[in-house]
């Protein structure tokens, strides 16, 4: 151990120790500065890959279909009862064109739940819905089976699909 001390005491020896370790530290700060600048890259990588996601998801709709139960007052206003609609939103941040309903396989104004002289809607703005009053009885209860198909600013073709219960 003394002989360790005294080598650090002749000037010549600690001058080159000061040196090694003084080229040990530079060694280290090139080398973090190298795992920094990865780490940098991987950082902008992911923000540009997040900021793609966002712009994308800005062209996109998203369309979901439920059937949904609301109070009604009867014609002549006295009798109170409820009434179903078919709900179409578009959660997305996008309009969705060219909607095209199949409900039980027909297409929707085809389907006997769907009341007569009714307009199809082939768009839907965003964060909006459109609905349908559904005529059901006996013979035109859910569930059915629904499919929605759309197009919007993205250029991908949207698909939904789902069976609507009460």
């Amino acid at each position: 151990m003394n002989e360790i001390i005294e080598w650090f005491r002749d000037p010549a020896h600690s001058a080159f120790s000061a040196f090694v370790v003084s080229l040990a530290a530079i060694v280290f700060s090139f080398i973090a500065w190298l795992k920094s600048r990865q780490i940098e890259k991987k950082q902008l990588e992911i923000e540009k890959a997040r900021e793609k996601d966002r712009l994308a998801e800005k062209q996109k709709a998203n369309l979901t279909a439920k059937i949904v139960s609301e109070p009604f007052l009867s014609l002549n206003g006295h009798r109170q009862t409820t009434r179903h609609l078919l709900r179409i939103d578009n959660t997305g941040l996008a309009q969705a064109r060219n909607i095209k309903v199949l409900l039980a396989g027909k297409s929707l104004l085809e389907h006997p739940a769907i009341l007569q002289n009714t307009v199809e809607v082939t768009e839907v703005g965003p964060k909006s819905f459109i609905q349908y009053v559904l005529a059901l009885s006996m013979n035109t209860f859910p569930p059915f089976d629904l499919e929605v198909t759309w197009s919007d600013d993205s250029g991908e073709s949207g698909f939904y699909r789902t069976t609507l219960t009460l």
